[in-house]
């Protein structure tokens, strides 16, 4: 490494700290009044309060370490560039894009750094942190069993089979009061109701039951099998029953991608997963994107004191997260692809950023 590129990481690290310390508080402080209010109201332990607060950080911290990035970079280079020392960097014979690139290189470290947090951490410090409120907070049990499970395939963009059970029990692997209907270009040819549906060796197998056929004119012809077992051609496997039912931020890229694999197979469009699958890489990726930005803004700002700085810098994080969140609405609406609704902000903050950057040393 350089000696420039070791002094300005040096210099940024100061402004980098300051910036993720004063964001991330702000998050901390606004999850420490809801904890003391469910205190107050509740009565719960004061240690199971303080691991529900430890265990929220990692989601935090996804979020707060590309506003770092961007206060950092933003402050760091326009002090540099009000001290004059920018100017004396090209006295030397180094271009502004030059000097940015330690910045840049930060960025792209906390994007891996933010990815694994979301990858291995945050998805099981979130299962453990709402086993925590709901059994140590609250004073309850956490159900073992999932409520209302619905199931659906397609073909050729029609729902073609759907399935409903009012329980469904991952660890023995069982559904309970399950319904099933098969259509046909959009009309129901087959109902059918079991009490329980079991997974049997390698295929479902359903248990007192009864099933409707409805013929071409109208004729319900009805095949009931209580006290007996009839396979079931239920298109999912328990693992991916249970996938289904956890939130996304429960979940890895990995295991979240398999999920919506299965969806996807089944002719199912499952828009609403592959919008925060891609978010999980969207949100990580704007810490290259803030780097870019303050980058661009730090250096031409030459007189900016540091509350300006600051400021600006809260102004493009906010504007950021505002196109994010309309973005994410209109993907999960269907107004926009799922990929460039979780991008969009990116893509503008690139775009942006890009012409700064490249206009630096004209």
């Amino acid at each position: 490494m350089k000696r420039l590129d070791r002094y300005i990481l040096k210099e940024l690290a100061g402004s980098v700290l300051f910036g993720f310390g004063a964001f991330t508080s702000l998050f901390l402080a606004a999850e420490m009044v809801n904890l003391a209010s469910l205190a107050a109201d509740l009565k719960a332990p004061v240690g199971a309060l303080v691991r529900a607060f430890l265990l929220g950080i990692p989601q935090i911290l996804g979020w707060t370490l590309p506003m770092g990035i961007m206060v950092g970079s933003l402050l760091t280079l326009s002090r540099l560039s009000a001290n004059s020392e920018i100017v004396a960097l090209q006295a030397g014979g180094y271009s502004l894009r030059r000097v940015t690139l330690p910045v840049l290189a930060l960025g792209l470290a906390f994007v891996l750094i933010a990815v694994g947090v979301n990858e291995w951490l945050a998805p099981w410090a979130n299962t453990e942190r709402e086993r925590v409120m709901v059994e140590q907070v609250r004073g309850r049990t956490l159900p073992v069993e999932s409520r209302n499970i619905t199931l659906e395939q397609y073909q050729g963009g029609r729902l073609s089979w759907f399935l409903y059970a009012a329980r469904f029990n991952p660890t023995a692997q069982t559904m309970q009061d399950v319904t099933m209907i098969r259509l046909e270009d959009g009309r129901p040819v087959e109902t059918t109701f079991a009490r329980r549906v079991v997974w049997v060796g390698d295929q479902w197998a359903m248990e007192d039951g009864e099933r409707y056929r409805f013929e071409p004119d109208g004729r319900a012809v009805r095949i009931a099998f209580q006290g007996g077992r009839q396979p079931a051609a239920i298109p999912y496997r328990p693992g991916q029953v249970a996938q289904g039912t956890k939130p996304p931020e429960q979940m890895g890229l990995r295991e979240l991608g398999a999920y919506i694999r299965v969806l996807r197979a089944q002719g199912v469009e499952a828009r609403a997963q592959r919008v925060e699958w891609h978010l999980k890489l969207a949100i990580p990726f704007a810490s290259l994107v803030f780097a870019l930005l303050g980058s661009g803004m730090g250096i031409q700002s030459h007189r900016s004191a540091v509350s300006v700085g600051f400021g600006l810098s809260v102004g493009v994080i906010f504007v950021y997260y505002v196109v994010m969140t309309l973005g994410t609405a209109l993907a999960k609406s269907g107004s926009l692809p799922p990929e460039l609704g979780a991008w969009i902000q990116n893509l503008l903050g690139l775009a942006v950023g890009g012409v700064l950057w490249a206009r630096l040393d004209r």
